[in-house]
């Protein structure tokens, strides 16, 4: 994905976001500037994700964006979760499609030039956590740092895409031999710092996330290795994540008063 498509996905997202919690702000039951209220919030974040372990052989930093679903108590405890859609252009394992190449190192279509292929990695994540926020009473007890750990579960491949649709070799269901589709369980934990503003317009949080994955290669056979890779993996990384957050406050109950 280019930095030209990410801008004209993200514009959108962002701006109909602002609308929705703006929307949302005249629901609220008690004041947020001066008690520790219970509010559930629908998140939007993105990550800058750098892989370590066994991760760091296949691929470079990779971006997440996702959402998911929190609710927060009045004791500041809250638990979820929630998906992360993965996707990069820095792949570090490329022999992958040693077997196609010719000796001139290039991949021959159905017409005998030179294929145009994109490889890309994909992957998603699935997560379910639980934090606590401690307040340090700036700007309000519902603020402070944020703290979550949780488990779920991992997936991500080498994605080989043949641009001109006109290389056999790689065409379905050939492709699964040379995708590398790896998933399995997942820990995860973040810290960082959450901000529930005064004015209910702004509510955010950021900080470091780190992930750890066992996983496993699922495919029955790798075709430039000539085997089925039955090795245990570890995939871990380090995420700096943004989160944009959607209150969705109490509606007030209406008053009324007798004479």
């Amino acid at each position: 994905m280019n930095r030209h498509l990410l801008k004209t996905l993200l514009k959108p997202i962002f701006c109909l976001l602002l609308l929705i919690s703006t929307g949302l702000t005249s629901f609220a039951q008690k004041s947020i500037s001066d008690s520790v209220i219970s509010v559930s919030h629908i998140d939007f974040m993105y990550a800058l994700q750098i892989p370590s372990g066994d991760l760091a052989d296949r691929f470079g930093f990779f971006h997440g964006i996702g959402g998911g679903f929190f609710h927060k108590g009045k004791n500041n405890f809250e638990y979820g979760g929630g998906a992360t859609f993965l996707f990069g252009t820095q792949i570090r394992e490329r022999t992958i499609i040693d077997n196609l190449l010719t000796q001139n190192s290039t991949i021959l279509d159905s017409d005998g030039r030179a294929a145009n292929l994109l490889v890309s990695m994909r992957g998603w994540q699935f997560r379910v956590n639980i934090g606590k926020v401690f307040s340090l009473n700036k700007p309000n007890p519902n603020s402070g740092i944020l703290v979550r750990a949780g488990i779920g579960f991992m997936q991500h491949k080498i994605r080989v895409e043949d641009r001109q649709v006109n290389t056999p070799q790689l065409a379905w269901p050939y492709q699964k031999g040379y995708d590398r589709l790896t998933n399995g369980v997942m820990l995860t934990q973040f810290i960082g710092y959450q901000i529930y503003s005064n004015t209910k317009l702004v509510n955010f949080y950021a900080g470091i996330e780190f992930n750890e994955a066992f996983t496993r290669n699922r495919r029955p056979y790798n075709f430039s290795e000539k085997r089925q890779d039955t090795d245990t993996r570890f995939d871990s990384s380090v995420g700096f994540k943004f989160g944009w957050m959607i209150p969705i406050y109490k509606r007030a109950p209406k008053a009324f008063y007798y004479e």
